[in-house]
């Protein structure tokens, strides 16, 4: 069987760099956050807009970091 390559919005979860979970890719349960939109550069891959829940800016960039370890992030904006 060949191995099939992901769609650009999902991460590897046996990646050993990539950090899942809650607190490392997505804020824990119950916490108050916001709606950031982030742009992701996957090294080797095409850029994506993601929209991510996160408590604060500098979370939502390590939450996108740890998803696409490599991966370019820009600066979040919040959704208003």
């Amino acid at each position: 069987m060949k191995p099939q390559s992901l769609p650009a919005l999902t991460w590897n979860d046996d990646d050993p760099q990539a950090s899942i979970g809650p607190g490392q890719s997505r804020p824990v349960p119950g916490a108050q956050t916001r709606m950031y939109r982030l742009v992701v550069k996957p090294a080797g891959g095409q850029r994506m807009k993601v929209l991510l829940h996160a408590e604060d800016a500098e979370r939502a960039t390590r939450y996108a970091s740890n998803r696409w370890p490599g991966a370019a992030v820009s600066e979040p904006e919040p959704v208003t």
